[in-house]
């Protein structure tokens, strides 16, 4: 079968990309970066630091390494439709439209063996001093008794709530709203913004019913983990600022639990994946320092 290699770049990053001698397919698959940021049997995300001053890049790269693999793949869609890269690059392209913090979609690339996905990239823009929620809150967990802690976490839910309701008013759901796929980067006076990433499958939904679904799907992933690293007023505190409301309505309380119920199930794989992740988490950086 043919080989067909295909990659896409924004225009703001040709040449940069040129000068770190990341535009063309081989070049990207190629390239070991600077650090292993997180692995899977089929998939890396490698960070790389051009040297020159510009962006720091992060380079997500999906493998497919076996004909079942790309079977596989191709019943998900990518044998006459997108890509898995090139879903995020437009999905992220589509949150940052809508005033959504999404990180920047720089490239997406194919590999092809004839219709057939071997391998795709997607690479983005780096956010200065930012880092994983999940692994932010591990190490925030160490400090959660002191004062500034305890007045931060607040402040942290409260922002979070915020930005994730501006989200869903603006009718697009993630739906892989795990703490892994939300970064998070401490500004002045002590406060904090987020940046969502890993959105391949998320969407804008404009039919309520069907957006509504999603919603709950979206808080069940966020709070999948949340009873191990957050006490019970803390998780009210995020609900009530997310619904903008001062106490919970009985027609919320049912919403409540169907999003629990949900989490529940999440819970044992995601747990899973935030202990194998912790190999790749980075320290909290000074201007993120909670003591």
């Amino acid at each position: 079968m043919i080989v067909k290699n295909r990659i896409t770049i924004d225009r703001a990053f040709r040449e940069q990309l040129r000068r770190a001698r990341l535009d063309t397919v081989d070049d990207v698959l190629n390239c070991h970066g600077d650090s292993l940021a997180a692995w899977s049997r089929t998939s890396d995300t490698i960070r790389f630091e051009p040297g020159d001053g510009s962006s720091t890049l992060y380079i997500k790269r999906y493998h497919y390494p076996k004909w079942r693999h790309r079977v596989r793949a191709m019943f998900r869609g990518t044998f006459f439709k997108q890509s898995r890269a090139r879903s995020e690059f437009r999905t992220l392209s589509l949150m940052r439209q809508l005033g959504i913090q999404a990180v920047r979609p720089v490239a997406y690339g194919e590999r092809r063996i004839g219709h057939f996905v071997r391998s795709c990239f997607l690479i983005t823009e780096g956010v200065p001093d930012c880092m994983a929620l999940s692994s932010f809150i591990k190490q925030f967990g160490e400090h959660r008794g002191s004062a500034k802690a305890i007045r931060l976490r607040r402040e942290i839910l409260s922002a979070l709530a915020r930005q994730i309701r501006h989200m869903h008013d603006a009718g697009f759901v993630h739906r892989e709203l795990f703490w892994r796929n939300v970064l998070i980067r401490a500004l002045p006076d002590d406060r904090f913004e987020f940046y969502f990433v890993d959105a391949s499958v998320g969407r804008r939904i404009r039919l309520a019913p069907r957006r509504h679904e999603s919603i709950v799907g979206d808080l069940a992933a966020l709070g999948a983990v949340a009873p191990h690293f957050c006490s019970k007023a803390d998780q009210l505190r995020f609900l009530l600022e997310y619904l903008d409301a001062d106490t919970l309505s009985k027609d919320n309380r049912d919403w409540l639990r169907r999003v629990q119920a949900r989490s529940d199930r999440l819970r044992p794989a995601e747990l899973e994946r935030i202990r194998r992740g912790a190999f790749f988490d980075s320290p909290v950086s000074e201007s993120l320092e909670l003591a």
